[in-house]
């Protein structure tokens, strides 16, 4: 016997797929929270493995989500392994299709659709959480439509990613997390400012040493800088590109313990003379001689 003529649940946007959708964006605005959400942007993808660790995250979209997960996180929690304590916290948010679409990402040349890799902050418990996998067919096609999105998310951990959101709860976890270099200026003038450029040389774009400002104590005068390209060297000026301060180098935090001139900060020679002092290598043959 043919299905009943008067309910169409194979069409497209039908009055009943209208009203289940719109109850699902009541449902999730009425017992749902208030998150941001943040599309990665990739700029140097490996495309064997998949992954970009120099990703940056340039904008924060607030939504609704609703938490699937109400009995607390789910994953393998926190727990002491060989490379220290791991917090593998995960969660499953649901957000409604319709209302996705509406956060307008399509112009990044992006796909109207969550990622995998994209971020969203937890505002309770202040915490990010990376999307692993995107689920559009949890609630099983309703009315011949889908309504929603099941994200499972972990929690966060931060690898040298960039945050440019403009929002400065989330844009200053790169600025505590990232790789820093603390320098003690000496003699000039002016105030830099965070997030402003500093180099040195002649000019901005074309100084080979840079790097960003991610704290300046004025009193002190100590200057923090992240993301960092060349070796900045103790003879020239620390230039800000916006704030045009200038101030000569006393001294900084180099990872060598030499002059604090031309040290570099790919090599940690100080760690490796004390591991050489710690560990014995003359043994040939640890267990035992042949």
């Amino acid at each position: 016997m043919a299905t009943n003529h008067y309910f169409n649940h194979h069409g497209t946007d039908t009055p009943e797929q209208r009203l289940i959708e719109n109850l699902t964006i009541e449902s999730i605005k009425t017992f749902g929270i208030d998150v941001y959400y943040l599309p990665r942007t990739l700029n140097d993808e490996d495309k064997l493995m998949g992954e970009d660790n120099t990703a940056s995250y340039n904008s924060a979209h607030i939504i609704e989500m609703y938490i699937k997960t109400i009995d607390g996180f789910e994953g393998q929690g926190d727990f002491i392994s060989k490379f220290g304590l791991q917090i593998n916290d995960q969660i499953t948010f649901t957000v409604a299709k319709r209302r996705f679409r509406e956060l307008g990402m399509t112009s990044d040349g992006r796909a109207d659709i969550p990622h995998e890799g994209d971020l969203i902050f937890f505002p309770t418990t202040s915490a990010l959480f990376q999307i692993l996998f995107v689920e559009d067919e949890a609630i099983f096609y309703q009315t011949g439509q889908l309504q929603s999105y099941d994200m499972l998310c972990e929690m966060f951990t931060y690898s040298d990613q960039n945050f440019n959101t403009g929002i400065e709860e989330l844009d200053k976890i790169e600025r505590e997390q990232s790789y820093s270099i603390n320098f003690t200026l000496d003699t000039g003038s002016g105030n830099y400012t965070i997030g402003e450029q500093v180099y040195q040389g002649t000019s901005l774009a074309a100084a080979t040493v840079k790097g960003e400002v991610a704290a300046w104590n004025a009193a002190d005068k100590v200057l923090k800088l992240i993301n960092m390209t060349g070796n900045f060297s103790g003879t020239s000026n620390i230039i800000g590109d916006s704030s045009s301060a200038s101030y000569s180098i006393d001294s900084f935090d180099a990872q060598t313990s030499a002059a604090n001139t031309a040290a570099t900060s790919s090599t940690n020679q100080e760690i490796e003379a004390a591991a050489d002092a710690i560990i014995d290598f003359t043994e040939g043959n640890p267990f035992g001689s042949l």
